[in-house]
């Protein structure tokens, strides 16, 4: 008997394709804001989805402004405090680059949760790099500091994190990070993996990538294979931590998972059934929507109610390619806390037999 479908439990919001970072890790901030500025969803469309959702979903669902940076966007609270009307949570992103101006305003916003972009925290010089603009170091952790020293005034409630991705530049900076984020009682900090820089683009310029025949870059199978067994032991370490009590948002399966993609990243490919397409909800800057952000539009939400999209033809089609699908950002965070359901359940007793030879040395 055929599953039946359940509502989807992860709600993005990909509000522009705008923005001012270059980071190596993405290729989004190749848009030109002339070219989608125009073309970008308006703050009442905006309004117009939440109520949509809201019709469908109901009350207490979360979602997450994207991008691009959101905060580019002037309209953002305004469309935040329509979701708290409706009883709908939010959350956000943010490269912390141009917010010095919103600092009080977001923390008296219903943003519940902030996810601010932090690469390194001994060597500005490794964020910088890594963000592709000079001085973005410094307004991040100006960002944290701030942040924290309003929502404390204020008695807010605001949950101020840091999102890291470990590339073989920062792993020196990956345990100085969670040091910082405990010392400073920051709510706590994700880790995510580089991926494909072409994975992340601007959705004006590419609506999807052929996911069943894609070939990792080798460019990037190497950085993975140049940094596995610095990588593997910086798990390790992060795993220590997590036990002793360091808030780090990374499930203990994720992390055992890195140290077997670092590896070798086929190895997750075969073990993973990658299921965005029974959990994810994203629409984009011009309100087409995707189940899977690498997957063409099934369908766009000015034109179809969110409950029709979610059932018809072209999302059906999306899930099948899932099982085809050849990418490996089932790792991300985004999709791996619903993927890990999906594991092979042999998966973790193979992984640690495979650790165990690769640190002995004989793989």
């Amino acid at each position: 008997m055929k599953q039946e479908l359940t509502k989807p439990q992860q709600i993005t919001f990909d509000v522009t394709d705008r923005c001012q970072m270059k980071c190596v890790t993405c290729s989004k901030w190749k848009t030109v804001a002339s070219d989608v500025m125009s073309k970008e969803l308006t703050t009442q469309d905006w309004k117009n989805v939440l109520e949509k959702l809201h019709n469908w979903l109901g009350e207490g669902f979360w979602f997450c402004f994207s991008g691009g940076e959101p905060f580019l966007r002037p309209d953002i609270f305004e469309i935040a405090e329509h979701a708290h009307s409706l009883g709908i949570k939010v959350a956000s992103m943010t490269n912390s680059f141009s917010i010095e101006h919103l600092y009080e305003k977001i923390v008296d916003s219903p943003i519940e949760s902030l996810n601010l972009s932090l690469n390194a925290i001994n060597n500005p010089i490794v964020h910088d790099i890594s963000r592709g603009r000079d001085g973005s170091y410094a307004k991040t952790i100006a960002a944290i500091h701030e942040l924290i020293r309003i929502r404390n005034q204020k008695h807010a409630s605001l949950g101020i994190n840091i999102a890291t991705i470990m590339m073989p530049e920062n792993l020196d900076e990956i345990i100085p990070l969670v040091e910082f984020v405990t010392k400073n009682k920051i709510n706590g900090i994700m880790f995510q993996l580089m991926d494909d820089k072409e994975s992340f683009h601007g959705y004006f310029y590419q609506k999807g990538c052929p996911t069943h025949t894609y070939k990792m870059p080798q460019m990037l199978r190497d950085e993975y294979k140049k940094m596995a067994k610095k990588a593997t032991e910086i798990v390790d370490k992060l795993i220590e931590m997590k036990q002793a009590g360091h808030s780090i948002y990374n499930s203990y399966e994720q992390l055992n998972a890195m140290k077997v993609f670092f590896n070798n990243p086929d190895d997750i490919l075969k073990e993973i059934i990658c299921d965005v397409g029974t959990t994810n909800f994203a629409i984009d800057p011009y309100g087409d929507v995707r189940l899977c952000f690498n997957m063409l539009p099934v369908g766009n939400i000015k034109e179809t109610l969110p409950e029709d999209i979610w059932i018809n033809a072209e999302s059906e089609k999306c899930r099948h390619l899932t099982k085809t699908c050849k990418m490996y950002c089932r790792m991300l965070n985004c999709n791996f806390k619903h993927n890990f359901a999906n594991f092979n359940k042999s998966f973790i007793h193979k992984a640690k037999n495979k650790l165990v030879k690769i640190l002995a040395g004989k793989l």
